[in-house]
Parts: structure tokens; C-alpha cells; sequence
């Protein structure tokens, strides 16, 4: 099987708009045919979707599972491959993600695996109920995604090399993340994430590097947040981690704290060659409008607040527009 699916639904409650893009030359497998119902109240979830895949799964040639345009009431599902274990060369696109009471999605020790138009949407009150969470993969690439969680609207966890995240529209919720790491013994490490040309709205982070305290060795590197634009954004820029190395960051936008670049690094080993390129932060208030907008802060004397950069043990260098002024 070419083509494997490589995402988990993680949602009791869950109300699902979506049309499956799939190519010339492979064979559909449409859940429809399997008994699956777009009334929005038939839980299609431990017949026809898993018959579906598992069909598509046993069949000697390309494939592709099919959800037709509707709304499908569905429960909590793994789709594994090829078939049942590791996944690769997979596309989810053009699907609406309602009301998760966990992960909306999960995708795990998988490879070659593209993402597009996806639209990711829950209370942001509600907790552990991540956009996407990617764990154990390679060569991830994410794109054209609307997302607002309780949580982070996308999570980057351990093993994960090669992720390209770009045109993300994040908030409510965390952040873009990379982490939690070293939550474990013998995770392993991430290297050569790349994301750009997102906005990060109303969240309680901007972009943020989190491990747990205490964890063992482990290391993040050659990590890029290039044409980040927050709004009302409390931690724009955060690193709280033992290790880390080669992150460039490159931002505009606004925040609602005082410390808008904050990072958080272990003395024995801190974080290394660091580059904020073109940091350009303003202050609002929390009580302010997200729709407020940088320009419109400053003709507005009352919002306008010296932001500053707290910076421990860490290395690296500033270029260009420093607002607030650097640490490093």
C-alpha cells in the first residue's frame, strides 16, 4: 500500500466537515461504502471508518480512504500502517477537526507525511487538546492550517527530524511548540524544524522550547521561526530547556507582558548559538483588543510599555531590529 493515512482522531465528541483529496491511478476506499452516515449523529467510528482502513490496508496497490463532504459523528480511532506499523507517504488534507477531547490529531513514528488545509477548533479552556502532535517522525511537512485549541495548536515532542511548519494561523491556545522533551528516559533528540510565516494570536506563548526539569540528556538543534507575527501574545518568545542549539528566530508582533523574550537555560549546559534576526515587539495590554495591531499600539500612548529580554546562560548573537533590546 503507496499510500498510508497517518493521523489519529482523538475525539469522543467530535463533529467532522471534510473531503478527502486523493490522486489518479489509486484505488478509493470511501467510508460511505462501509456504512459510514454524514447525519452528524450516527458514531461511525468502530465499523465504518476502521472497515474502511483496514480494507485499504489489505489491497496490493495504491490507495486512498476516502471521507466524503459532510458532517460525521465519530469517536476515537487509530489508523496504523503499513498495516500496522510504521507509516509513510501519506496526504490529509481539506478536513474541519470540532471539539477533541484530546489530541485532534497525532501523528507518530511516521515518514513523508504532508498536511494541508486543515481547520482545528475547540474552547480554549479545554486541556490536552493539542491541534497536531508529531512524536518519532521524519520529513513532516504542514501547511495552511487554522488552528485553536486549549493547548498547542501544534507540538513537536521527541525523534522528530526534518518538520517544515509554514501558513499557520495559531490561537487560541499554548503556542507552536516544540516539546515537551525529556519527559523520559532515552528520548530522542529533534533536529531541523523549520517554521515560518505563521501568526500566533491570543495565546499564552508565541513560539517555546519546553523540557520537563531534572530530565535527562537530550538536544534540540538547528531550529527556525522565520516571519512570525503574534498578536496579544503573553510569552513571545520562550525558551525554557536544559539544552539547546542553533535557533534562529526572526518575529513582529505584540505581547502582553512586560518580558516578551525570556530564555530559560541550564548553567552546566546552556543554550547554544542562538540568532534573533529582526525581533520587532510591542507592548499591549492584556485587557486590550487581540485585533489590536502594532501601528495602532503606538498612536495609543496609554498601551505602550518598555518590553525587555531576559536571557540565562545563553550564547548567541542579535542582528538587526532589537525591540525589545537584547540579552544576548
Amino acid at each position: 500500500m503507496s499510500l498510508k493515512m497517518a493521523f489519529k482522531l482523538s475525539c469522543w465528541s467530535c463533529l467532522i466537515l471534510c473531503m478527502a483529496a486523493y490522486y489518479c491511478g489509486q484505488k478509493v476506499f470511501d467510508v460511505t461504502q462501509y456504512g459510514a452516515m454524514a447525519d452528524s449523529k450516527t458514531d461511525n467510528i468502530q465499523w465504518a471508518f476502521s472497515n474502511a482502513w483496514k480494507a485499504a490496508c489489505e489491497f496490493n496497490g495504491p490507495t486512498s480512504l476516502a471521507i466524503p463532504q459532510g458532517i460525521f459523528f465519530v469517536g476515537p480511532v487509530i489508523f496504523r500502517g503499513p498495516c500496522y506499523n510504521n507509516i509513510s507517504n501519506a496526504k490529509i488534507a481539506n478536513l474541519t477537526f470540532l471539539d477533541s477531547k484530546g489530541f485532534h490529531m497525532s501523528i507518530q513514528r511516521s515518514s513523508n507525511v504532508t498536511i494541508r488545509n486543515l481547520n482545528i477548533s475547540t474552547t480554549e479552556n479545554s486541556h490536552n487538546t493539542d491541534g497536531i502532535h508529531i512524536s518519532g517522525s521524519n520529513n513532516i511537512d504542514l501547511a495552511t492550517l487554522t488552528i485553536g485549541t486549549g493547548d498547542d495548536c501544534i507540538s513537536i515532542s521527541q525523534g522528530n527530524t526534518n518538520v517544515s511548519i509554514s501558513n499557520v494561523a495559531c490561537g487560541p491556545g499554548h503556542s507552536i511548540s516544540i516539546g515537551s522533551l525529556r519527559k523520559y528516559m532515552n528520548e530522542k533528540n529533534v533536529a531541523g524544524v523549520n517554521v515560518r510565516n505563521c501568526t500566533v494570536s491570543s495565546t499564552s506563548n508565541g513560539i517555546r522550547i519546553k523540557t520537563w526539569h531534572g530530565a535527562p540528556p537530550s538536544e534540540a538543534s538547528d531550529i527556525t521561526f522565520e516571519g512570525i507575527i503574534t498578536e496579544n501574545v503573553s510569552n513571545t518568545i520562550i525558551i525554557d530547556q536544559k539544552y539547546s542549539r542553533g535557533i534562529t528566530a526572526v518575529m513582529r508582533g505584540t505581547s502582553n507582558k512586560v518580558v516578551a523574550v525570556n530564555f530559560m537555560c541550564s548553567q552546566l549546559v546552556p543554550c547554544e548559538n542562538v540568532t534573533l534576526h529582526d525581533i520587532n515587539l510591542e507592548f499591549v495590554s492584556s485587557s486590550g483588543s487581540s485585533s489590536i495591531t502594532s501601528s495602532l499600539i503606538q498612536n495609543n500612548s496609554s498601551l505602550v510599555q518598555n518590553i525587555t529580554s531576559s536571557c540565562l546562560n545563553v550564547k548567541g548573537m542579535a542582528l538587526g531590529i532589537q525591540k525589545p533590546a537584547t540579552c544576548l
